[in-house]
Parts: structure tokens; C-alpha cells; sequence
């Protein structure tokens, strides 16, 4: 027969085990999305200036540039991977608000992977075929992907937004969620709101934020025990001798002497 704190403690490491793992992947996905991010941002042309045509033409020239731009897409790509299985988790959280949490989340891993892909593609076209090569006129084809990409950020982040509105909301209604993680994510929701001007800082800010979501998932203690309904508890059912002796005799038939 299993005894309460048997199932307890077989209850606990249910909870750990679902937690543990997918806190893995969101911290991997986290610090890989976050890298990327950053390497992208210090090495990308600056396409909006005067000389952006001439510094993509020399961009796309280096083979580094060329190597590094696909590396870091891949990159991109294994961290989208990962926040999928970090998703499933962190919209158990939300309890009835789970939906928000999974589609938004989803939402935001295909933009993740259309920016990763439209912003590489020109540089994987040039490593990979003999018909694609660093001109000035295919320059002008990719400072349009690079925009597309850009714009695929901008859009990623407008629904992250929504999975951070309701992550914060969870935290300040429920406790599921640490209140200092809830309204770290309101802030950079609230950022994003701005679209084409903060894409630059709230894509990195995000994955530091899946970076601790990922960290409460690995470190929260799993639950010790199932809370249990009104008057179930040993205390209220008492033992077999005490409910028969408080039951009485039977309806009908007197009392013993």
C-alpha cells in the first residue's frame, strides 16, 4: 500500500523531472540566442548610411563574414529548437492562461527562424553555389534580406510581447512566477511596443530573459506533496476503530447497555 508520503515524494520528483530538463533547454537556448544576437549586431554592415552599399559589397567579400553569417544562423536555429521544449514547460505555469503562453511562444520561434534564414541566405548562396556571386547589383539584393530579416525581429518581438504581458501577468495573480521575472519581461514587452527602434536591444534582452526563466525552471524546488481536498486529510478521516465507534448503531436498533 502506498503511504502519503510515498506518494509524495514520488509526486516531487514527477515535478523535477518535468522542470529540470526543459530549464536545460532555456537556459541553452538563452545563452546561444543571446550569443548570436550579439555576435550579429557587432559585425553586421551598416546598411542605412551613405556607404552602406559599399560596406556590404566589402562585407560579403571577406569569407570570415561569409562563414560567420551562416555559423550564427545555425546557432539561431538550434536555440529556436531548444525554446520549443522550454515553451511546453513554462506554459504549464501559466495554468488557464497556457494558450497565450504556447501560441505567442510558437510565434515567435518561426519569426525567430525566418529572420535566422533570410538574413544568412545570401551568404550561404555564396558559399554553396557557383551561380551566386558578391557584385555590386547582388549587394543591393542583400541589404533587401538583411531589411527582411531586420523586419522579421520586429515582428518576433511584437508577439514575444504577448508572452510576456501574460507571463507577468501570471506572476502577479498567481505566484507561479517570480514577480522580479514578471515585470522584467513587462519591461522589455513594453519596449518592444516600439518596434523598428528597439528591435536591436529587446531581441538580446529577451533571451536573457528565457536565460533566467530557463535558471527558475532548473533551480525551483519541486513540490513536496499534492495539496489535498477539505477533510481528507489523516487527521480528519481518523482511524477505521474511531469512525465506527463515532457512527453509532444502526438506525432502528437501541443501544447496547
Amino acid at each position: 500500500m502506498t503511504t502519503p508520503t510515498t506518494a509524495a515524494a514520488h509526486n516531487a520528483g514527477e515535478t523535477q523531472r518535468r522542470t529540470l530538463w526543459p530549464g536545460v533547454a532555456g537556459i541553452a537556448s538563452g545563452v546561444l540566442l543571446l550569443v548570436s544576437l550579439l555576435v550579429v549586431l557587432a559585425v553586421s554592415p551598416d546598411v542605412r548610411g551613405r556607404e552602406g552599399l559599399r560596406e556590404t559589397f566589402l562585407f560579403y567579400l571577406d569569407q570570415g563574414n561569409l562563414d560567420l553569417s551562416v555559423a550564427m544562423a545555425t546557432v539561431q536555429l538550434v536555440a529556436a529548437v531548444l525554446f520549443v521544449w522550454f515553451l511546453a514547460a513554462l506554459a504549464r505555469l501559466a495554468g488557464n492562461r497556457s494558450h497565450l503562453v504556447l501560441g505567442s511562444g510558437v510565434a515567435f520561434t518561426v519569426l525567430l527562424l525566418v529572420a535566422a534564414l533570410t538574413g544568412s541566405v545570401f551568404a550561404l548562396s555564396v558559399n554553396s553555389t557557383e551561380v551566386v556571386r558578391v557584385t555590386l547589383p547582388t549587394t543591393v539584393i542583400a541589404i533587401l534580406l538583411l531589411d527582411m530579416a531586420y523586419a522579421a525581429y520586429i515582428a518576433a518581438m511584437a508577439v514575444a510581447a504577448v508572452l510576456l504581458f501574460t507571463v507577468w501577468r501570471v506572476s502577479v495573480t498567481t505566484g507561479a512566477v517570480p514577480v522580479w521575472l514578471g515585470w522584467f519581461g513587462f519591461a522589455v514587452a513594453v519596449a518592444s511596443l516600439a518596434g523598428p527602434y528597439t528591435a536591436w536591444l529587446t531581441a538580446p534582452l529577451m533571451a536573457v530573459w528565457i536565460l533566467l526563466a530557463g535558471l527558475l525552471l532548473v533551480l525551483r524546488p519541486p513540490a513536496t506533496a499534492m495539496a489535498e481536498p477539505p477533510g481528507a486529510g489523516p487527521a480528519a478521516a481518523g482511524t477505521p476503530g474511531a469512525r465506527a465507534s463515532d457512527a453509532g448503531p444502526p438506525r432502528g436498533e437501541p443501544p447496547l447497555p
